[in-house]
């Protein structure tokens, strides 16, 4: 199949295009002008302007969208930028796609559009996400939706991918902050909050799935495999041979457990097979050294 990815450069799109090529796909990686690549054929395009045709091919099958704001823990100094990649690229790829005849479009959300996490999070939930990065992706969800009569469109959210090669976010600040000796902060409880960390390899197989059999649904994407921050700062700790501190704050809030329900998921793909986080942690400590942390912990990052 002829594949436009976008988001190339990011933690999914740079693991997920060498996955494409090397099983026979011919991939097309849209990325900013002075950006280079590492596979596919480049397409130059800032996401701002309007798509020329005569810049982008003239045939694509499937569309991969992978491509979210590097901008988005300040609100509102980050907001703008954030609304401009999240929802207004995706508009002006989803208007392309349907000029452009594209069969299939695969849209990579994220776990933040069921903030403030009540509950078990099921794809079919009424969702009003009070952060601007969950309403920013949720946006961009219900932007493409109508689309779906143009084409087949698979939506995935994702929950805390990490793995190699992954800058500044949970996992690599967890790691970074037990090898420096400072203390990890555990809200609501003793144990802090409970969530779902996606090993990437298992992330890029379910967005190869929804490509192969051009899945038409909105569908969470994580393990099942529920662990408290406590819980993976112990882990990290006994592989890096260190003992974590912790820190208990805001011991009066409530714990939160950011627990999406994999039934979809599940219908398809067999969870059994995903990688234990015990596993996906020795085999990202072992690929290369994790880069320094932005010092904001944030437990709530999900791509």
């Amino acid at each position: 199949m002829r594949i436009l990815l976008t988001g190339c450069s990011g933690f999914v799109g740079s693991a997920l295009g060498p996955r494409l090529v090397a099983e026979g796909h011919e991939l097309f990686s849209v990325c900013r002008p002075g950006t280079s690549v590492a596979f596919g054929t480049k397409v130059v395009w800032d996401g701002a302007a309007s798509i020329e045709a005569a810049d982008f091919p003239k045939t694509i099958d499937v569309v991969v969208h992978g491509a979210q704001s590097r901008r988005y823990r300040d609100f509102p100094a980050d907001s703008l930028e954030m609304f401009d990649v999240n929802v207004g690229m995706t508009m002006r790829l989803l208007d392309w796609a349907a000029r452009a005849s594209v069969k299939h479009f695969c849209l990579l959300s994220s776990g933040a559009v069921y903030e403030p996490f009540a509950g078990v999070l099921k794809e079919d939930a009424g969702l009003a996400p009070p952060g601007f990065l969950g309403a920013s992706k949720f946006a961009s969800e219900v932007v493409a939706k109508p689309f779906s009569s143009i084409f087949s469109l698979s939506i995935l959210r994702l929950f805390f991918p990490y793995g190699p090669g992954q800058r500044d976010r949970l996992i690599p600040q967890l790691v970074r902050r037990i090898q420096d000796g400072g203390a990890i902060q555990l809200s609501g409880g003793t144990e802090g909050i409970r969530l779902a960390p996606t090993f990437i390899d298992d992330v890029v197989e379910v967005i190869l799935a929804s490509i192969a059999s051009s899945w038409t649904d909105t569908l969470n994407v994580a393990a099942s495999e529920m662990l408290s921050i406590r819980q993976i700062a112990n882990t990290i700790g006994q592989q890096l041979g260190l003992e974590p501190k912790f820190e208990t704050v805001n011991p009066n809030t409530p714990s939160v457990d950011i627990a999406p329900d994999l039934s979809r998921l599940a219908s398809r793909l067999d969870l059994r097979r995903f990688v234990q986080f015990k596993e996906g942690l020795q085999r990202t400590l072992s690929a290369n050294p994790v880069d320094a942390p932005d010092h904001r912990l944030v437990e709530s990052q999900h791509r």
